[in-house]
């Protein structure tokens, strides 16, 4: 699901597409996903609940922490940026419940990455919609190895 909507947008994915890839009947999708939403929402928590995991357990503290996690967050990205691009730009157009879930992995990951930083919540989300803004400019550019950004990015951190 994830690299379809990756490849070919949230709006022109079908379910037909889905089941097809699958290679499952579309009576096995729906015992397991009431709709398409259902389907991509399942596929964005498996994509980004490792994500935050594994960047949750980077070593040491402060400045070196979170060079290491959004250092990782910029070489997943770069390693699979058609699925990155499913879930950082058309997980925008999935619809309510969906930006609720981004919302969710956005807050972790802010307080995760910039916790130390700021005690006020909003200073961490803010820091993270701008690393945001600046990847999914880069994904609709078709600018897919955004490991480059690695310096500009912990500069606007540290300021």
């Amino acid at each position: 699901m994830a690299t379809l909507v990756g490849q070919q947008g949230w709006a022109v994915t079908s379910i037909a597409q889905v089941i097809e890839r699958a290679g499952v009947s579309r009576k096995t999708f729906y015992e397991y996903f009431p709709d398409k939403l259902a389907c991509f929402l399942e596929a964005y928590r498996e994509v980004t609940e490792p994500l935050v995991a594994r960047l949750s357990r980077a070593e040491g503290g402060g400045a070196r922490r979170t060079r290491t996690q959004v250092l990782g967050y910029l070489e997943a990205i770069s390693q699979d940026p058609v699925v990155a691009r499913a879930c950082i730009v058309e997980v925008l157009h999935a619809g309510p419940a969906a930006l609720l879930a981004r919302d969710e992995v956005n807050r972790r990951f802010a307080d995760l990455v910039f916790g130390h930083r700021s005690k006020d919540p909003l200073v961490r989300r803010a820091l993270i919609g701008g690393v945001n803004d600046v990847v999914t400019t880069e994904l609709l550019a078709g600018r897919t190895d955004v490991r480059r950004l690695g310096p500009s990015l912990l500069a606007f951190a540290r300021r």
